[in-house]
């Protein structure tokens, strides 16, 4: 029997910044990789949502995701609903996931913070593995995944969604940076050159993979 990971995500690039290596790597281990975006992403300066969904579906395929779940939840204005529990908990029981990946709870962007308690509903007795975001809090990770031999590849993965990129370009960022930065620390911390870190619920992640 095939084993299937479940990454959650509140818009596109969250799951890809967050446990993109991870993934990456779980892919070459046979996994079937299955992915939840919550929102469009339509509340950026452009409003359109068309843009981040292409940018979204190209890096699906990058991951060779079996199937990307759209929720279409209002960006920026997620709330902890029955009917998205419910959209959730159906999507959990159908793909039967060994992992869940979604959002570390405390967190600056109230749709990260809900997107946690939505899964977190969701997926009852499951474990979680909670992810960084460039926008996390107070982040103390106790499981990490080195991902020294995906990292170029997950480099070029967040370069997919080239709208964000250039949003932290024109604010004199670079979302490359950042990301690069925290997967250096983590990386630091269990003795590899880059690493995933995940605040674990109920599991340790080593123990499934």
């Amino acid at each position: 029997m095939r084993k299937s990971v479940l990454a959650i995500g509140a818009h596109p690039d969250d799951i890809e910044i967050g446990c993109g290596g991870t993934l990456l790597s779980l892919v070459k281990k046979g996994y079937d990789i299955y992915l939840v975006i919550m929102t469009n992403g339509e509340n950026w300066q452009c409003k359109t949502k068309n843009v981040r969904i292409v940018e979204q579906e190209e890096a699906s395929r990058y991951l060779l995701a079996n199937h990307t779940f759209y929720l279409n939840c209002r960006d920026g204005y997620m709330q902890k609903d029955p009917t998205v529990i419910d959209q959730l908990t159906e999507i959990i029981q159908e793909v039967d996931p060994q992992i869940i990946f979604t959002h570390y709870a405390l967190d600056y962007h109230q749709d990260h913070q809900t997107t946690y308690q939505v899964t977190s509903a969701s997926a009852k007795k499951r474990t979680l593995y909670l992810y960084e975001s460039v926008t996390s809090q107070h982040f103390q990770p106790d499981t990490f995944y080195d991902i020294s031999n995906e990292y170029e590849h997950k480099h070029h993965l967040i370069g997919l969604h080239h709208s964000q990129i250039v949003k932290y370009s024109q604010r004199n960022d670079s979302l490359y940076s950042r990301v690069r930065a925290y997967n250096a620390r983590h990386g630091l911390e269990i003795g590899v050159e880059y690493a995933e870190g995940f605040v674990t619920e109920r599991a340790k992640l080593d123990k499934l993979v």
